[in-house]
């Protein structure tokens, strides 16, 4: 039998496998005058810029601000934001990675400051980067069947599952390989493995599919969605800035901005909370930087977005949030005529989680 499965779950939480109380996490900056040399300084005035005094008067930036949030037993639960959003952070406060400044959080009914013996034995988890942990000498093979016996698993039980995670992550035709000559992607698929290796009741993936081919990326999604997820009714907490990821595997989505969570609910739900009168993509050629400005200064527009794709022809989206799209669009065709530029084709088209950002913090989610 697996080790979690001895770990029974606090009482006071059955229908929760997590939940978080006012968690936060701030992390000290060191004086201008202790960095060295003008490298340091230029990454200390560049931090400073996103950091405030906190209540010991000291310079401090907050990763995590306050977060109160709860995920059901069995759901598939994201985190959603940019790159330094706080997603990774949390994560490492949920799995005893890092230690809270305030307030604290139960993971399968276990307090992460109290009981961290508890919650590691009643989770998994996969961290970016992570594979640095595996031993270089020995086989891909090796390294999943030496993990496996180390979670805990008899040894036809650790060999069955070893051969199930080579299969899934398609590693096969690497099982004889050790990881210093692996790919960067190749890597992370073993990284994926070991955490496949065992059922834990909770999971946490940060990033998941970052560096992986698209065909990887998919078996990936659909391993941890239809086998762990919903076949084996694992409760899944997924951070990622891929909208589309979001949007596929999650049941619930929290957008995540400069540590807080400022929204929750379904994928469609939080779509259809901004979806107010139409919504406009076009895709235009020789954009200038300030073209949104132009636009943003017409009668009947509420938001206007645009994105550059490639910088060198200038082609690229904007997109126009309207109450009344075929009445505005002539007006956004000439402004954008006028400018030099030219559209190529219009779409009436449905709000995107990345609308929900957009909404909610004012920015995009690759800024």
């Amino acid at each position: 039998m697996e080790t979690y499965r001895k770990i029974r779950r606090h009482p006071q939480m059955q229908d929760y496998a997590i939940e978080t109380f006012n968690l936060s996490k701030r992390f000290g900056i060191k004086p201008l005058e202790e960095w060295k040399g003008w490298e340091d300084q230029l990454t200390h005035l560049i931090k400073e810029r996103l950091q405030k005094k906190g209540k010991n008067g000291k310079r401090e930036t907050t990763a995590v601000d306050c977060v109160n949030t709860k995920v059901k037993r069995g759901e598939f639960f994201g985190l959603l934001g940019p790159n330094g959003a706080g997603k990774t952070t949390l994560i490492k406060l949920l799995t005893c990675l890092l230690y809270p400044d305030e307030g604290t959080a139960l993971v399968n009914g276990f307090d992460i400051r109290k009981e961290g013996d508890k919650v590691r034995a009643s989770m998994n988890v996969i961290i970016s980067g992570g594979w640095l942990g595996f031993n270089f000498a020995l086989t891909v093979q090796q390294n999943l069947e030496f993990f496996a016996r180390i979670y805990g698993l008899q040894k036809d039980l650790a060999k069955e599952r070893v051969a199930e995670v080579l299969d899934i992550l398609d590693l096969k035709d690497k099982r004889t390989e050790v990881p210093l000559y692996l790919s960067s992607g190749m890597r992370q698929k073993l990284l994926l493995g070991k955490a496949f290796l065992v059922r834990a009741p909770v999971l946490f993936l940060d990033e998941p599919t970052i560096g992986l081919d698209p065909r990887a990326a998919y078996d990936v999604r659909d391993f941890v969605k239809n086998k762990l997820n919903r076949e084996y009714g694992i409760t899944v907490l997924m951070s990622t800035h891929y909208m589309e990821e979001a949007d596929l595997l999650c049941d619930r989505v929290a957008i995540m901005h400069e540590g807080k969570i400022v929204a929750t609910d379904t994928p469609e739900d939080l779509k259809s909370s901004v979806k107010k009168g139409d919504l406009l993509e076009l895709k235009v050629a020789n954009m200038t930087p300030d073209l949104a400005e132009k636009i943003k200064g017409l009668d009947g527009i509420d938001d206007v977005v645009m994105h550059i794709t490639d910088p060198v022809s200038g082609v690229g989206t904007v997109r126009v949030r309207t109450p009344n799209g075929r009445k505005i669009l002539a007006d956004v065709s000439k402004t954008i005529e006028e400018e030099g530029a030219s559209v190529k084709f219009v779409n009436n088209v449905d709000p995107t989680l990345e609308d929900v950002f957009i909404n909610f913090t004012g920015k995009r989610l690759r800024e």
